[in-house]
């Protein structure tokens, strides 16, 4: 309460608000005004001097062209010996003391005198003047005979006065006294401010008009300062000085006098104007202050109209904190604004709603109390320390058990040691770091002395400060699930056990199919193969047996398959039309689907070739294609299937893609439907390992396979193979018929029809054949004459004498004979065992022709090639 009573308040905060508010913006106003001012002043003095000093130039311009015309006009009427009475009083106005046509060295041909109280005699100090008159005139654009005025000179009596002249002719010229009048007079009428004035000068930079008197009677020289010597230059400008009179800095316009060389200035001292400014800016920031005080005053009426209802508001919010649940805000008047008014309906609200909350409260905590105590978990809570500060009270079935004598108590005081020191020491490195824990079982020893399993998890209390109270969890008595969990995984490992032998079963049963099976597509086969040589190509008969080709060599293929399902064979990997692949297995599937799914294939016939195992592929494809179906077993829905050639980082693919638009899979499964034994399905319905195959002979081949799948909007899943180059099929593919040879073979088979086959096969292609049925008679006729043989071809599985071991007794007796095994299946013996026991090749049956002359060229002669 004392750190809130320490706030300011809401009466001191908004006036003093509103004054920074205002005295920013005042502020910086105030100092833009001021600036403003001072320009707005400079810049008006600028103006009003040079206007001044203009204006006065233009006024003395047009004096001197008035009294040049008049000397002029006087001149002409004296040359002329008219009379110039007239003209007196005009050379009066114009200031004129004495007119007269003199020669150079002093003789007067004419005078006049012009002002009444002046005697009619010319000046001495004139024909002083001759003797300096400039030889050009002083303006460029004046005529040679162009009145030139004097610098300032003194008469007799000391008066400042002016000569003017012309020439009229090599010695004679006309000339006019001036009294300095004139300027005088227009000089004092140029008075501003306190000490404002106007200064005239003649073309040596003499005065002529000065307020000063004295300075204008002895005609000062004022060709130094700087304003003079500008206009004296012909300039025309305002500037600063430093006035040697009035010894302060002043500003002042100035400007020449055209066609004398005269000059202007208008000075005023720089301090008449910055005491001009300075009221401006005084008057600037009392405006200012009277501004700044009304909006504090303002934030003073706003501060009390917002604090009075918040106050209000405050003082109900404490009544409500110290437990008054009925204290609630009156409402406020309608001079109030609509956000405090707000406020209080809000916390209203709030408090309406805290009362509910407390209300909630205090029936969940009844209610957890009641589930406490009828759990079958106990729960608990202890510090820092360890030490159990709540304990909920015992299960039921733990009656016995006194969970009230471990309040005050550590954990490890309760739990032996041994067994149970790893657990001790894992959930001591849980609470030490200040982690959340589950799942710890420890065994301890009920009251009764029977072991029991209980299993603890936790989680840390953090207090409003976030810093960090003890630990809260719950504990759970696991004994009964533990023993449960091992008679299941009893009963699990029993059923494998089971299904192990049964597919051992089943393999062997396998294996006997294949066999006699293989021995009979051996012959249809063969015999098929070899009418083809006898009949037209072409012909009905041809195209029959073409037929019948076909349908061995998917029997072939299916018992292949069966030998794969039931683990006991193997495919080389081979290059493979996966189109092909796709065809068939697509045939098969349709067979197995319900009606209730459409089948929807896209398959590219130019997708390319892949090095893979084809009945391997043909069980990713069923794989994915059953597993979609699944997903649509219980509405339907379409199967889409496709197949095409992609580039991935430049190198081509064959991609195949199975997409359904069934149930989705699980956003938390996705990323465990390749982990083996992971299934959605029952126990009843799959095993987990269908995407777990599928993902093993993708990856084993090189590829990779993704799926895209969000609940409700089926799946897609993408396999991409890399393709077979052009080098590759070329070396894959064979090429030509079959090879023929001249060699000598005794072949051993006890199926009579495979045997006059093989013999009518062989002696097709040039070999010398013995066929014998019986084992222990090939070896007899072997032994008879082993020199006569060039190579031995013989079954595996026959009565009496298997074909391996055949080929070990025909062995001592002629180490280097070739020997070729041919199986339809065998348990005992597959292709690496019989290299180990260096039989020359392995084969298995149906045999074509082309697989067998192929097999006799490689063991006879290897140098050569195939084809």
């Amino acid at each position: 309460m004392s750190f809130i009573r320490s706030r300011p308040s809401l009466r001191h905060v908004l006036p003093l608000l509103f004054l920074l508010l205002a005295a920013l913006p005042a502020g910086a106003i105030g100092i833009l005004l001021s600036q403003h001012a001072w320009d707005r002043e400079f810049r008006a003095v600028r103006e009003q001097h040079l206007q001044l000093a203009l204006t006065l130039s233009d006024t003395l311009t047009r004096y001197a062209t008035d009294v040049s015309a008049h000397l002029q006009l006087l001149v002409s009427h004296l040359e002329e010996n008219r009379s110039v009475t007239t003209l007196i009083p005009l050379l009066d106005r114009l200031h004129f003391q004495v007119a007269a046509v003199v020669h150079r060295h002093g003789g007067i041909e004419h005078l006049v005198a012009v002002s009444r109280d002046r005697q009619a005699q010319f000046p001495e100090t004139f024909f002083n003047t001759l003797t300096q008159r400039p030889s050009a005139p002083l303006s460029p654009s004046a005529p040679s005979t162009h009145p030139v005025f004097s610098p300032v000179q003194h008469d007799e009596h000391g008066n400042p006065i002016l000569f003017l002249s012309y020439p009229l002719g090599p010695d004679r010229y006309a000339v006019g006294v001036l009294s300095t009048t004139f300027f005088i007079e227009q000089q004092q009428k140029i008075h501003f401010g306190e000490k404002g004035h106007a200064a005239i000068v003649d073309h040596l930079g003499r005065i002529l008009a000065h307020p000063d008197p004295g300075w204008t009677k002895e005609a000062r020289d004022l060709s130094q300062l700087e304003p003079i010597r500008r206009l004296l230059a012909g300039e025309t400008d305002v500037t600063q000085f430093f006035s040697p009179k009035v010894r302060a800095d002043m500003i002042t316009g100035f400007s020449p006098v055209l066609l004398t060389g005269w000059g202007v200035m208008v000075p005023q001292p720089m301090a008449e104007l910055q005491a001009h400014v300075r009221q401006g800016r005084r008057t600037i920031w009392l405006v200012i202050a009277i501004a700044l005080f009304c909006s504090a005053l303002l934030g003073l009426v706003v501060s009390h109209w917002l604090a009075a209802p918040l106050r209000r508001i405050g003082m109900v919010a404490t009544h409500f904190a110290n437990g008054v649940q009925a204290a609630r805000v009156a409402p406020l008047g309608p001079l109030h604004p609509q956000e405090t008014a707000q406020v209080a309906s809000q916390f209203n609200a709030m408090a309406d709603h805290v009362t509910q909350s407390w209300k909630a409260q205090h029936r969940s905590e009844e209610r957890f109390r009641n589930f406490a105590e009828i759990a079958a978990d106990w729960f608990w809570e202890t510090d820092l320390q360890h030490v159990f500060t709540y304990i909920s009270p015992a299960p039921k079935h733990h009656g016995n058990w006194r969970f009230d004598a471990l309040l005050g108590q550590r954990w490890s005081d309760h739990i032996e040691p041994g067994i149970n020191d790893p657990m001790l020491a894992h959930l001591q490195t849980y609470m030490d770091g200040a982690e959340a824990f589950e799942d710890i079982v420890f065994v301890i020893d009920r009251p009764d002395e029977q072991p029991i399993h209980i299993s603890v998890a936790g989680k840390p209390m953090y207090d409003r400060s976030g810093a960090l109270t003890g630990y809260r969890g719950v504990t759970r008595d696991i004994t009964a699930r533990l023993q449960a969990e091992t008679q299941l995984l009893q009963a699990q490992q029993a059923e494998e056990r089971r299904q192990s032998q049964k597919m051992e079963a089943i393999g062997t049963l396998a294996g006997g199919i294949a066999h006699d099976f293989n021995n009979i597509l051996s012959v249809i086969l063969g015999f098929s193969e070899l009418t083809l040589y006898e009949v037209a190509k072409g012909s009905v008969a041809w195209h029959n047996l073409q037929q019948v080709m076909t349908a061995s060599r998917r029997a072939k293929e299916l018992v292949r398959q069966i030998l794969t399902f039931s683990r006991k064979n193997g495919q080389e990997r081979q290059p493979v039309q996966l189109q092909v692949v796709v065809h068939e297995a697509m045939k098969l599937l349709r067979a197995s689907l319900p009606a209730t799914i459409r089948i929807r294939q896209d398959i590219s016939e130019q997708a390319g070739t892949i090095l893979a195992d084809p009945t391997q592929m043909q069980q990713v494809l069923m794989n994915l294609c059953l597993n979609s179906a699944y997903a649509m077993q219980r509405s339907g829905g379409l199967l889409e299937v496709c197949l095409d050639a992609v580039e991935i980082n430049k190198e081509p693919y064959v991609r195949l893609t199975v997409k359904d638009n069934g149930e989705g899979i699980p956003e938390e499964a996705l990323e465990r439907i390749f982990e083996p034994f992971f299934t959605t399905k029952t126990a009843s319905e799959g095993t987990g390992m269908g995407l777990a195959v599928v993902h093993g002979i993708v990856t084993s081949h090189g590829g990779t396979i993704t799926v895209d799948s969000r609940p409700g909007q089926g799946a897609k899943f993408e396999v991409c193979l890399s393709q077979l180059g052009r080098a590759e099929l070329a070396e894959a593919v064979p090429q030509g018929p079959p090879p023929k040879g001249k060699e000598r073979i005794l072949f051993v088979d006890d199926e009579a029809p495979l045997t006059r086959l093989a013999e009518r096969t062989l002696e097709r292609l040039g070999y010398t054949v013995v066929a014998i049925t019986s084992s222990l008679e090939a070896l007899e006729t072997f032994r008879k004459s082993p020199e006569a043989f060039d190579l031995v071809i013989t079954d595996q599985t026959m009565p009496h004498m298997t074909g391996d071991v055949l080929a070990r007794e025909l062995r001592h007796i002629r180490a280097d004979i070739p020997i070729i095994l041919c199986t339809g299946y065998s348990h005992m013996i597959d292709a690496d065992e019989a290299t180990a026991q260096g039989i020359n090749a392995f084969l298995h049956k149906p045999l074509l022709a082309n697989d067998l002359a192929k097999a006799i060229q490689q063991v006879c002669r290897p140098s050569e090639p195939v084809w």
